[in-house]
């Protein structure tokens, strides 16, 4: 993608942002009560894991300040996500509902476009919840390693929810199955890798790779490695291809909608 194209695809998003910002305003105070619970929330999963640790002050080699990491790096991965590629989640509903008409009719990458086609302002929540532990908890030299980390981060979470999005080109209807998938990569990554063993390690690195999304991130953050962090960019990398090809791959399957309408 040249710098002109991205370009243009910043113009779009750009028009789409004021569009959802317009709306969110018009029911400001949805918007607000949606954003601050979902810090809230957030909160008082911080509190939970205090109480914890207050008892067990190391869990597996896991202390409270590496659980407050986690979560930073999970709240913002999942916040700039929403906020900047929203659309992913609509993928399986547009597949069955026939809504991929719009996006293949306009000159623009149809998947791109998809993405970047709504914004999640529920998840504006998550991510000035991450940043605010991210900058009250990490040293100031940590926090531009921090920004690095969220790009693989956010890339894996956008691309597996591409995949499991992209399963309707394939099985049908699997809008149920795409949300629970998508469930259990947000659960899975809400926890430390090291309490899994086994079969399940494996599944929860490379079958529903939680273990890439945050606790590779708080390794790094905590000691830094040049191999592990590698590691991460490219598994980010490999599943964003992959994602990719499963999304075009199952395009070739869809059946238009034969739907006639405008986008307002």
């Amino acid at each position: 993608m040249g710098v002109k194209t991205l370009n243009k695809y910043i113009q779009l998003y750009k028009e789409y942002f004021k569009l959802e910002l317009k709306t969110a305003i018009e029911y400001r105070i949805n918007f607000i009560i949606q954003v601050v619970s979902m810090f809230l929330n957030n909160v008082i999963w911080m509190v939970f894991w205090a109480i914890i640790f207050a008892k067990f002050p190391v869990i597996n080699g896991w202390s409270l300040n590496d659980i407050i990491l986690l979560y930073a790096v999970l709240s913002a991965a999942f916040g700039f996500k929403g906020m900047f590629f929203g659309g992913e989640s609509q993928i399986s509903n547009c597949v069955v509902d026939g809504k991929l008409d719009y996006y293949l009719t306009t000159p623009k990458k149809s998947l791109l476009h998809i993405l970047v086609s709504k914004i999640d302002w529920f998840d504006l929540g998550d991510l000035l919840f991450g940043l605010v532990l991210a900058f009250i908890f990490l040293p100031l030299y940590k926090l531009p390693l921090f920004f690095i980390l969220l790009i693989p981060c956010i890339l894996i979470i956008l691309s597996f929810g591409i995949i499991v999005g992209s399963l309707s080109f394939y099985i049908g209807n699997s809008q149920s199955l795409s949300d629970s998938l998508y469930g259990a990569i947000i659960a899975f990554s809400s926890y430390p890798a090291s309490i899994y063993s086994g079969i399940a390690k494996f599944i929860v690195f490379f079958i529903i790779p939680a273990g890439f999304i945050t606790t590779v991130p708080v390794i790094l953050l905590k000691s830094f490695d040049w191999i592990w962090f590698g590691l991460l960019y490219a598994f980010a990398v490999a599943i964003l291809l992959l994602a990719i090809y499963v999304f075009y791959k199952g395009l070739k399957k869809y059946e238009s909608g034969n739907l006639i309408g405008v986008r307002l």
